[in-house]
Order: C-alpha cells, then structure tokens, then sequence
C-alpha cells in the first residue's frame, strides 16, 4: 500500500471514530431523563398570564338564588407576592382573590385568607386541614430548563411550595375543589417564546394538577381571568356538575376546547381551551376533575338512615314457631360516602343484637330469646343506634321501637306477615 493511499484511510478512520462519538453523545443525551431539562433552581416566570383588555367580561355577580345548603365547608384562599408585596398587580390578585372569597362566605363557606406577605406555609397547611376549597392566585412556578420545564406548585412570601411539598403536607378534605391562576396552570405561559402545542399544554395541566389529584381533589380549575373563579363558584352553588361549571364561563369555547383525559389519572376528564391573543394561541383555561360530580354529590353532610321507625315479632304457641325469627338492620350513610362509627343501647332483655359497635356499612342483628314460649303476651324493647365518628351526623341517634308478641293461634287464622313499619 503506497504511503498517500494509507495516510487517506487513516484520515477516514479518525473522521469515522469522531462520528462515533458524537452519534454517542447524541444518544446519550436523548435517552438521559434530564436530556430535555436541565436542573435549575425553582423560577418563576416575569409576571403572570393576562388577558387583553379588550376581552375583559362583566365582573358583577349576584348570589344564587337558592343555592345548594352545604353546612360546615371550608376554605383557604392565597394569594403570592407578584411585583412586591403591595404592587399594583399583586392588589389587583388579591382583589380577585377577595372576590372569590366573600362569594363563598356568601354561601355559608368559612374562609381562610392568606395575602401576601401573611402566607406562611406551615400556617396554611394548618388552615388547609379539611378544607373543601383552595384558591391560588400568584406566581407559577418551575422548576427545569424551558421549553418543556417541569412545573407546579406555588410561590409564597420568599419561599417556593413543590409539589411534592403538595402532596406530602396538605390535608384538604376529600374531594376538594381546587382554583389556581398562574404561568402552566392552564398550559401557556408568559415566559413561551412562542405559542405551544396541546401535547405541550396538556402535559403541563396534568403536571400542575397531578399533586392534587393525588391527595384526592375532585376538581382543579385553572383560568386567566379575574372573575372566572368566582362565576365558578357561583355556577358550583347552583347545582351544576364540575365540567358544566367549568363549560358556563363565557371564556369556554366548544370550538376551540379539547376535551381528553387526565394521563396519569384517567378517571378525571380534562378540558383545555385557547384564545387567540397577539398573533399567537394562549392555553388559558382548563379543568381536570370528575365531570359529573356535583357539589352535594362531594360534599353532602353524613347522614344516618333508612332505620325502620319499629320492628314487630310473633310467636305462635301451638306452632311453636316465629313469623320472623330475627331482623337485620342495614346501618348506611345515606348523605356521602364516608364511613360510620357506630355503637348500640338497648332497652329489653328479651332479644340479642349483634354486634355491638361497627362501622357502616354494616348490619345489626336482632334475635328474640330469654321469653317465656308457652305464655301468651307482649313485650316491647328498643334499641338505639349512634353515631360516634363523624361528630356531625344527620338524623343521629335514631331509636328503633321493638316489641314481640307471644300469641295463642296459630299465624295463618290472624296474622300477615308485614312485621316492620318504616319511618
């Protein structure tokens, strides 16, 4: 092999083994779970989404008329430091946030106020325990390099909420309603160098409600303007489903909305919808949640119920038998899903319950016995079933009347079978 024919390949070689490399490094980079974005410290965007002037709506407001009657909600309204703790648009949030705020108390909803600089979080955590609604309106936040950074949770008062923080330190009731206005809320952001697609937009929604959906919130809202939350509060109140309070909102378009699905919590619907605004499109409204749930569907007040009013017994002598020779009580939660803690008192020594404590739902068991069956008479008895757990029950305690009737004839010549009168 001549010298100039051997120095050429060897050029090639080399050429072939920096192609290698960088191919390698390429790969490396794609297949790296932080290939996409690097770690940064917790950033917030220059100043909030907001919508042009021009397409501002009508912020009056009227109570409903007859709104839903949901005794004992509560909830925590925050508000971050946008441009300092009393700049003008850290004002104009926080009278938003009011807004919202009095439309709840307005519906009997105790509200907790936590405006900048007073939103510590240890102090909202200890607010937030139970509460059935949470109101943000500040800063979004993130917390990886754009164009696709990772985002969620909050910005206080010199201090950033993760949401992992999220999902470790709040207690909100279950099936809370939670409202946030803020940059990736809703998908865009006002740090976008460009509008993003839905792919990019739904990805963030789904990041920036996941923490909640986690801790088992029912409904996550998030929209740009300063009225929505109150209107869906106000649509929430009358009856209306999460998705339809979310769909009356003037801001809805069935045009422009896309309706999917949560990715990692398929069982919650999720709508985005866009405006067009300054040449480009906004992702500035959206919902995730259980479309059909309603207020009173998440939050009734426990109830006790479908207890018969009285149970009667019989006894034949000469058959020597009972019409009926026990009773089952199903002891249920007629007002929401939660479990009951219940025990029982009885009056009478004639019958036998068990057992004598349980949980709902569960069934009590009650057997006629220590009676005389060769003497005719009447007997009667009670027993009272009570709630211990909740505090707050509805139609807790209820007493059952219960009597027994130890007859000379046989049944089929007096007697039908109908033994339990309800209430």
């Amino acid at each position: 092999m001549n010298k100039h024919k051997k120095s050429k390949l060897v050029k090639i070689a080399r050429l072939c083994a920096v192609v290698f490399v960088f191919c390698s490094l390429v790969l490396a980079r794609q297949s790296s779970p932080s290939a996409h974005a690097a770690p940064l410290p917790p950033r917030t965007p220059i100043h909030p989404p907001i919508p042009p002037t021009a397409s501002q709506p009508d912020t009056t407001s009227a109570i409903v008329d007859t709104p839903l009657s949901l005794p004992g909600l509560s909830a925590v309204v925050i508000v971050g430091p946008i441009d300092g703790d009393t700049g003008s648009w850290t004002l104009s949030e926080i009278s938003n946030a009011e807004s919202t705020a009095s439309q709840l108390e307005a519906y009997g909803v105790n509200v907790q106020r936590f405006y900048t600089p007073n939103n510590n979080w240890s102090q909202i955590t200890q607010a937030a325990a139970g509460a059935h609604f949470l109101i943000y309106r500040g800063h979004g936040v993130y917390w990886t390099s754009p164009p696709s950074p990772d985002v969620g949770g909050f910005y206080l008062k010199d201090q950033f909420i993760s949401p992992d923080q999220i999902r470790q330190d709040l207690d909100l009731a279950t099936h809370a309603i939670v409202m946030l206005y803020g940059c990736f809320t809703a998908g865009s952001s006002s740090s976008d160098d460009y509008g993003i697609d839905f792919t990019e937009a739904r990805r963030r929604v789904a990041q920036y409600s996941d923490p909640f959906l986690d801790i088992d919130a029912a409904g996550y809202y998030a929209n740009w303007y300063g009225s929505a939350f109150r209107v869906f509060v106000d649509n929430l109140f009358s009856g209306q489903t999460l998705e339809s309070a979310y769909q009356s909102y003037f801001d809805f378009n069935a045009s422009t909305a896309v309706q999917t699905t949560h990715p990692d919590h398929p069982g919650n619907t999720m709508w985005l919808d866009k405006d067009y605004w300054s040449g480009r499109w906004e992702y500035n409204n959206a919902f995730v949640g259980l479309a059909d749930a309603t207020l009173l569907d998440l939050f009734a007040p426990p109830a006790l119920g479908q207890l018969p009013a009285e149970i009667a017994f019989y006894y034949s002598i000469p058959e020597q038998r009972f019409l009926a020779a026990g009773a089952y009580l199903d002891i249920v939660n007629v007002g929401n899903e939660l479990p009951l803690d219940w025990t029982i008192d009885t009056e009478g020594e004639w019958f036998d319950t068990t057992p004598s404590a349980g949980q709902s739902p569960g069934t009590l068991s009650i057997t006629p016995d220590s009676f005389d069956p060769f003497n005719p008479g009447a007997f009667t008895g009670s027993v009272t079933i009570t709630v211990v757990d909740p505090q707050s029950v509805a139609g807790n305690p209820q007493t059952v009347d219960l009597s027994l009737h130890v007859v000379s004839t046989e049944f089929q010549e007096i007697y039908i079978p109908l033994v339990v009168s309800q209430r």
